[in-house]
């Protein structure tokens, strides 16, 4: 089964908006952190568009900036 879009897609978006990649947790490849919020963790492979869309939410990002097919 073929993933919909990568976490380092939204590692990439993240990184825009002053989020800094924190490196490997237990289970995620990508830990987003940014002074004053939670760590964000990211898989390597987010299976739907509304789970990408929670990400991007949870990190702040505007709808404008999200990838078209997550509109």
């Amino acid at each position: 089964m073929g993933s919909f879009i990568r976490g380092r897609e939204i590692v990439a978006i993240a990184q825009r908006y002053g989020w800094k990649a924190g490196g490997p947790g237990a289970n995620h490849p990508h830990i987003l952190k940014r002074q004053g919020d939670r760590p964000v963790p990211v898989r390597s492979r987010l299976e739907n568009k509304y789970e990408a869309q929670g990400l991007l939410k949870q990190l702040s990002i505007p709808r404008s900036d999200w990838p078209e097919k997550l509109k």
